[in-house]
């Protein structure tokens, strides 16, 4: 994005923060639907090999096709770990836990963040660490809503790739903030859709997923799901995430995990009758107290 005004700037923070608050928020009730009719890595392959490719015909028609040998290894570093790896689990665990949940557990990533900033050496504001406990005391609120039941083989599997995910993830945040930007910050997004599309195809060949696929049997609604995700949210999304992570610390960025369960929370009472109970709004009002403590830990 070109250079702006320090109020330019940070109303374009605010705005870039709502979009991939809101969207990636309703990423996982997108991934409910589609999954009925869809496998799950077939889903992410082609959730990605077309926004991709939309991508890539955007940057070849816009005179932006301007590879330089330093961006492939970023290219590879986001497709594996934020493609790939990050969403691939998101969608996997999609089929075994409750939407909120799987959102639940995605509020790892802001302490893996804060946890290898640490490590390396930059401790954090006193206020981050006071508000990522808050922000945790709400999560744990609202996973004690979560499942009615204990867990079986299959969610525990789900929940441990979950945050298994979040640690590449957030491993992958920090190799890219460390690499130079690229020349052609589209081309780069499409390179990393199309890699992880191509990761996610050699996932679902993996795990039997490929044998189960009928495209002329998918319906209506979920074709448009799947526009859903792969315009607004893919395209939309994505660019905002990756140039926020060139302008604040990933810590920062990724309170969107936190945000994302109490999206979650409210799609569900909204669109599909869930029961929303007072400890689950206190829990939203929680983790939303602990964000804004980060936040502003940050300025």
């Amino acid at each position: 994005m070109p250079t702006a005004t320090p109020r330019a700037r940070s109303l374009l923070l605010i705005g870039a923060f709502a979009v991939i608050y809101l969207g990636w928020g309703t990423t996982y009730l997108a991934n409910h639907f589609l999954l009925k009719e869809l496998p799950p890595f077939v889903l992410g392959c082609l959730r990605f090999t077309l926004a991709g490719s939309l991508a890539f015909i955007w940057v070849v028609l816009s005179g932006q096709l301007q590879l330089q040998r330093s961006d492939l290894g970023g290219v590879f570093i986001g497709g594996l770990a934020l493609i790939a790896v990050g969403q691939g689990a998101l969608i996997y665990a999609n089929q075994f836990l409750p939407t909120g949940m799987v959102a639940m557990l995605y509020t790892t990533l802001p302490l893996w963040s804060v946890a290898l900033e640490w490590v390396l050496g930059e401790r954090p504001p006193v206020w981050v660490l006071f508000g990522l406990a808050i922000a945790c005391t709400g999560i744990v609120l609202l996973m004690s809503n979560g499942l009615e039941t204990s867990a079986s083989g299959p969610q525990l599997f789900a929940g441990l790739v979950v945050v298994s995910a979040t640690l590449i993830w957030a491993c992958g945040v920090w190799m890219l903030r460390k690499r130079p930007a690229f020349r052609s910050s589209w081309l780069g997004l499409s390179l990393q859709m199309l890699v992880g599309a191509v990761l996610l195809g050699l996932f679902g060949v993996l795990h039997g997923d490929w044998q189960h696929l009928d495209l002329a049997g998918l319906s209506q609604q979920s074709w448009l799901w799947m526009a859903y995700l792969v315009l607004p949210v893919s395209l939309g999304v994505y660019p905002a995430y990756f140039w926020l992570l060139r302008e604040v610390r990933p810590s920062l960025v990724s309170t969107f995990a936190f945000i994302n369960p109490v999206v979650a929370l409210l799609l569900g009472y909204l669109l599909l009758g869930e029961q929303l109970s007072a400890l689950a709004m206190l829990a939203c009002v929680i983790t939303l107290g602990g964000v804004m403590l980060i936040i502003l830990g940050r300025r």
